[in-house]
């Protein structure tokens, strides 16, 4: 996977939004594209994600 960084925008299994903190195993992330306060920690070897652009965050 891609490495990320604090601010990349980031879509996985629970939601789409900014990484707010990032470890050598882990990524936290807000649901902020989904107009929500949650935030997810996913695991970097088990749980899906990919970075992706802001304009790709677009939902139909």
């Amino acid at each position: 996977m891609k490495r990320v960084k604090i601010g990349d925008m980031v879509e996985s299994d629970y939601g789409k939004g900014r990484v707010l903190a990032e470890t050598s195993q882990w990524i936290i992330h807000d649901n902020s594209a989904n107009n929500s306060d949650a935030e997810f920690a996913i695991l970097k070897s088990d749980d899906y994600y990919q970075v992706v652009k802001e304009f790709e965050l677009q939902t139909s």
